[in-house]
């Protein structure tokens, strides 16, 4: 039975003129750890939650957008130095996270890569600088800088995150000046009109045929290289860090490379 994913709800704050997005992520975060576990991936405690962060932002960005649109977040923490990937595909009502501690290169200041993409319109990309140690705060920066509009994320509880974001005439200073307690109690204070309800989903997506789409340039290349003297590779998906073993054999099959006659006796 396909999982339903969770439930993500949008609502229109009159009065103040903000989206408010919201989920319950436990059962996306379980998904999420047995991926994790059937892959072998641990995490360092506060990878750990940078990742939870990533992964629960992206879903309520997501959610916040067109129905057609997909976007990627590739964001570089400069200390301690891990970077982060997270995405959404809002066609397939999909995400997926994924964090990287080793080899990281090193940069003076956190540096946020967004990608977004929609059917028939050319992919579109901004990168902008952030400071500090919190992935919630570099969302805020990049929703600042480049989408040209506030936003806020506040935990309503461990793992209840709300997504507050201006819209045209915005009350700006009421936005600026949230708090924790303040949108615990955001009910009561303005009326919130339900805008939609959807269903998002942890998976990647991955599979053999994508890997071995990925590795076909390489291998065409540098096939020699990439195998030595073994038959199979294993290679690990950058989305989601799942493992795939590939064969000489299915990169020749996949490329057009005729694999080389075999010696006469």
């Amino acid at each position: 039975m396909n999982d339903p994913g969770i439930e993500v709800r949008t609502y229109f704050g009159r009065g103040r003129n903000v989206l408010v997005a919201r989920a319950e992520f436990s059962e996306l975060y379980a998904a999420w750890y047995l991926h994790r576990m059937d892959c072998g991936i641990t995490l360092p405690p506060n990878s750990d939650q940078i990742g939870r962060d990533a992964l629960a932002a992206i879903t309520l960005h997501c959610a916040s957008r067109p129905h057609g649109e997909s976007c990627a977040w590739t964001v570089h923490f400069a200390g301690p130095r891990m970077n982060v990937f997270a995405a959404g595909d809002n066609s397939r009502g999909t995400v997926v996270a994924n964090v990287f501690t080793d080899n990281v290169a090193e940069l003076a200041t956190g540096r946020f890569y967004a990608d977004v993409a929609e059917a028939g319109q050319p992919a579109r990309r901004s990168v902008v600088d952030f400071s500090g140690t919190s992935f919630l705060e570099a969302a805020e920066t990049f929703y600042t800088q480049s989408e040209q509009r506030p936003a806020r994320f506040f935990w309503h509880t461990e793992e209840d995150l709300v997504m507050i974001s201006a819209q045209p005439d915005c009350d700006l200073e009421w936005l600026a000046a949230l708090d924790v307690e303040a949108v615990r109690q955001l009910d009561s204070q303005i009326e919130l009109a339900l805008l939609e309800t959807r269903h998002i989903r942890f998976e990647c997506g991955c599979n053999q045929g994508r890997m071995l789409d990925f590795l076909v340039p390489v291998f065409r290349r540098q096939g020699d290289e990439l195998f030595g003297d073994e038959p199979t590779i294993r290679i690990h998906c950058p989305r989601c860090g799942a493992k795939h073993t590939i064969t000489r054999e299915a990169l020749e099959a996949r490329s057009g490379i005729q694999p080389p006659p075999a010696a006469s006796q």
